[in-house]
């Protein structure tokens, strides 16, 4: 019975896409981030009281890409000496970062995290005006212009969490990890193509990869709303796709340079895996991946959390 998944596992690992990424990918990507680095954080954090004595949890303030105000949980071991690595999270499509408590795994540990809510969810606003955003949704904000685009703004937003990580002086900058799931796991890739300080960096089920093949292979998720967009103006498909191909992150994935960890689910109606190899197989970097055989878009499994800890135990 293992031979159809192990033989799926293999045409999964054979699937090498040709990449879409255009002339002007990376000189794009470079001008975005000195445009945001021109600006400073202006970060604050706020004591946040918090009844697990363990930890010093914070709430943190700092500037995004247009200087909207992106709002994160800063937590540390409470009474810690020396330097601590640091993990930043990204959620996943419509969430947050949750609760302080769900971070206690690695603060008892002795790990400082950083929990981010992407710009328009959670408690972070966007000061953002876009041309076109007519669905109601942050996946098809600005989607006709890369220059506007809702991603673009998220990813430099993250880039910039490394940024306020690297700025703290009980933070060992050499030993920084990124993390998350669906969209939380396609920043994650993002960032690790853009930013060459992360240590680290576990991606599950992402988002945002090979993005061509998603749009085709998927049944639900944020990428509906693209193809609803579609429908109702088939005139800009092609428009779409090429802005599109500077936020698919098989066109990150040769930048790629830090160890990392990625998954997939063999029956993620959202995030499917074929997409999701299609960049894990261009990544030339220290890398592995779980495949989950009879998951959907969910990792919340007892062996898939207990890998991850130690993962992170091991290589951060």
């Amino acid at each position: 019975m293992m031979r159809h998944i192990n033989n799926l596992v293999k045409e999964l690992e054979a699937y090498k896409p040709e990449l879409t990424k255009k002339g002007d990918h990376d000189s794009f990507w470079k001008r975005s981030l000195y445009e945001a680095r021109k600006r400073p954080l202006n970060e604050i954090l706020r004591d946040l009281e918090y009844p697990i004595k363990q930890a010093q949890a914070f709430e943190l303030n700092y500037h995004g890409f247009d200087e909207t105000p992106i709002q994160a949980y800063y937590i540390v071991p409470r009474d810690h000496e020396g330097h601590l690595p640091c993990i930043v999270f990204f959620h996943g499509y419509g969430g947050s970062k949750g609760s302080v408590s769900d971070y206690m795994k690695w603060i008892i540990q002795g790990y400082a995290v950083m929990a981010v809510d992407c710009r328009g969810q959670g408690r972070s606003g966007d000061f953002s005006n876009y041309s076109s955003d007519e669905m109601g949704t942050w996946v098809t904000k600005g989607i006709l212009d890369k220059e506007e685009y809702y991603y673009r703004k998220v990813y430099i937003d993250s880039v910039r969490a490394i940024d306020f990580a690297c700025s703290r002086p009980e933070i060992d900058s050499e030993r920084i990890a990124i993390m998350g799931g669906s969209m939380g796991g396609g920043i994650t890739l993002a960032v690790a193509g853009l930013d060459q300080r992360p240590k680290l960096a576990v991606a599950d089920v992402p988002n945002m990869c090979d993005l061509g093949l998603a749009m085709q292979q998927k049944f639900e998720g944020s990428l509906t709303y693209v193809e609803k967009f579609l429908h109702r103006h088939p005139e800009y498909i092609e428009q779409v796709y090429d802005n599109l191909t500077y936020f698919d992150n098989l066109n990150h994935a040769g930048n790629i340079r830090c160890r990392i960890r990625m998954s997939a689910g063999l029956k993620d109606l959202i995030c499917p895996p074929k997409p999701i190899f299609g960049v894990y197989n261009h990544i030339d970097a220290p890398k592995s991946i779980e495949v989950l055989p009879f998951s959907g878009h969910d990792t919340n499994i007892v062996s898939h959390i207990d890998h991850t800890i130690a993962f992170v135990n091991q290589y951060l």
